[in-house]
């Protein structure tokens, strides 16, 4: 015969129930009212007009200075932009890039005119020259491109910033950004 347990078959007496909770009361919440939320509608149209005012101001500027911003990615011819136009924040905008190109491709001129120069007479490599005159040919369609690039942000009236060199900002450094 088999013995059986008999607290195995005993139904478990319940647990005593816990304690009440104490009722959870909630922190009021803070609410912080800043002052441009507190504004009255008056203020809003306000800074409204004032917004539209300043984008009919910007326009004006883009459409009086348009001829002054091509001028920035034509080679030399930035130095114009930068004596007669750096009051405009539009042709600020392009003649910074159009130094900044101008700036290196007087750098590759440079560089790739000394490579040609002491090179062929002194060394007699004359395959250097060529792959010089070469590079030198591919980096200055690649200024052509970007000028014409340029041209085309200043015909849509955009102050996008060229590839590589529109991250880069000479006019500021120099201390003409005073609008």
């Amino acid at each position: 015969m088999t013995e059986t347990n008999d607290y195995d078959l005993k139904p478990q007496p319940a647990k005593p129930a816990a304690a009440p909770a104490a009722p959870v009361t909630e922190a009021p919440a803070v609410v912080v009212i800043s002052p441009t939320a507190a504004s009255s509608p008056t203020d809003n149209v306000e800074a409204a007009q004032l917004k539209k005012q300043a984008a009919a101001e910007e326009e004006e500027d883009i459409r009086k200075n348009k001829g002054m911003a091509l001028l920035s990615y034509l080679s030399i011819l930035v130095v114009i932009p930068m004596v007669f136009g750096l009051h405009s924040k539009f042709v600020r905008h392009h003649a910074n890039q159009g130094l900044m190109l101008f700036t290196l491709e007087v750098v590759v001129w440079a560089a790739c005119k000394t490579v040609i120069l002491l090179g062929y007479p002194l060394l007699h490599l004359s395959a250097m020259v060529y792959l010089t005159s070469l590079v030198g040919g591919l980096i200055w369609l690649g200024f052509t491109l970007l000028a014409l690039l340029g041209l085309l942000h200043v015909a849509g009236d955009s102050y996008a910033n060229l590839p590589v060199i529109g991250e880069y900002e000479i006019i500021s450094i120099l201390g003409s950004d005073e609008s």
